[in-house]
C-alpha cells in the first residue's frame, strides 16, 4: 500500500521522470531519482476533466423556482378584439393570475399599452387606463420579480377605442356640420 501511494504521488508530477529498479532485497522500487540499473518508465498521460463554465447556479435555481410559481396569466377584460366606446379614452383592464400574486417575494404587476409601460408596477391585477387616444391598441401585462425581470407575461389583447369627435360630420356639435337645406313649401 505504501508503494502504491508513493507511485501515485510520483505519477502526479507530470514532468518528472519515473524510474523502476530492484533493490538488494529483491523488491521493486519506484523513484524519481535515477539509480544504477534503473529503467525509465513511460507513464501514460493522466486523465483530465475540464468542467463546463461555471454559472450562477443559485440564481438559475431561484429563477426556475420563481418562474414555476405562476400557472396562468390572462386578461379577463377587455376581451381580445373588443370595441370600446368611451369619450374620455378610458380602458378598464382586469387580469387573472393563478396562483395569486406573491407580494412577499416582492413580485409586482406591470401593465403595458402598445409596448410601453403604463404606470408603475404594483400589486393590483386591475387598472384604469385613461386619456387613451382613439384607435387600435395592444394591451399586455407581466409579473416582475424583485429585480424587475419578467416572470410571466400575458398574450397581447387588441382593443379598438372609439371616441366621438367634434370634427365628425354627423356630430351635432360640429360647427362645420352641413345644415340641411330647407324644403320649399308646396302651398
Amino acid at each position: 500500500m505504501k508503494r502504491l501511494l508513493i507511485m501515485l504521488l510520483l505519477a502526479g508530477s507530470a514532468h518528472a521522470e519515473i524510474y523502476k529498479s530492484i533493490n538488494a532485497a529483491g523488491e521493486v522500487v519506484y523513484s524519481d531519482t535515477r539509480t544504477q540499473g534503473a529503467e525509465t518508465l513511460k507513464m501514460p498521460a493522466l486523465p483530465t476533466y475540464t468542467p463546463p463554465p461555471a454559472t450562477s447556479s443559485t440564481t438559475s435555481k431561484a429563477k426556475t423556482v420563481e418562474t414555476a410559481i405562476y400557472d396562468d396569466f390572462v386578461f379577463l377584460t377587455p376581451e381580445d378584439d373588443a370595441t370600446i366606446r368611451n369619450n374620455q379614452g378610458i380602458i378598464n383592464a382586469e387580469l387573472k393570475l393563478t396562483p395569486a400574486l406573491r407580494g412577499k417575494l416582492n413580485h409586482r404587476v406591470q401593465f403595458y399599452l402598445d409596448g410601453e409601460a403604463y404606470g408603475e408596477p404594483g400589486s393590483s391585477i386591475r387598472t384604469v387606463m385613461s386619456d387613451v387616444e382613439r384607435g387600435m391598441h395592444s394591451l399586455t401585462a407581466s409579473v416582475l420579480d424583485a429585480n424587475g425581470e419578467s416572470l410571466i407575461s400575458t398574450d397581447p389583447v387588441i382593443v379598438h377605442l372609439h371616441r366621438e369627435s367634434i370634427f365628425n360630420p354627423n356630430n351635432p356639435n360640429n360647427p362645420n356640420r352641413p345644415r340641411p337645406t330647407p324644403r320649399p313649401s308646396t302651398r
